[in-house]
């Protein structure tokens, strides 16, 4: 770069010019490999929660957990790279915890899910809609339990308003389970 201008031949305003071209390429360069990186650590966090999935799908709960947990947090700490990803195995780490019967655990993760889908994907996406359906559902299950039912129907008439909020007042699902908090005799 010192010796641009000798070779070139160039005034001092070209030297400046190339100079910051060549500036900006490395840049550029750096940011590609940045970019090759987070690409390559996508692909290992896939395979290590396509890994957990297999392990879960075959009883294998206690094997299944860590790599469940790894990729569910790698694609937490990257929600842009794939936010389809971080819902899917954010997803399984739900169900993981619910066969293992950590079901206060599962209902945090799920509660989680629904933001990270919301966040990610959208509030119309269908995976959010899905996540706010099985948010619902655990709710009501949750109020049916003899020591649940205050703390089902507060969180089932969270889960209306963020319907509402979500996908409308108006939208089937909301009315819906606006119905359900009627039948249960929770005023909305």
């Amino acid at each position: 770069r010192e010796r641009m201008g000798e070779v070139l031949g160039a005034s001092h305003q070209e030297t400046t010019k190339w100079k910051g071209v060549l500036e900006g390429m490395t840049a550029a360069e750096s940011r590609v490999k940045e970019l090759e990186d987070e690409l390559h650590s996508a692909r290992t966090q896939n395979g290590v929660g396509l890994l957990g999935l297999v392990l879960q799908e075959q009883g294998k709960l206690d094997e299944a957990e860590p790599l469940c947990v790894e990729a569910a947090a790698w694609f937490r700490a990257h929600p842009d790279v794939r936010p389809d990803l971080l819902v899917g195995y954010v997803g399984s780490l739900v169900e993981l915890r619910r066969r293992q019967g950590r079901l206060a655990e599962a209902e945090q993760e799920l509660g989680s899910l629904v933001a990270d889908a919301h966040a990610g994907l959208g509030p119309q996406h269908v995976k959010t809609f899905e996540a706010l359906i099985a948010e619902a559902v655990a709710a009501r299950l949750k109020h049916a339990q003899p020591d649940g039912a205050a703390a089902g129907a507060a969180e089932l008439r969270g889960v209306v308003e963020k319907m509402g909020e979500f996908l409308g007042a108006a939208h089937q699902e909301t009315v819906k389970w606006r119905g359900v908090l009627d039948e249960m005799g929770i005023v909305y």
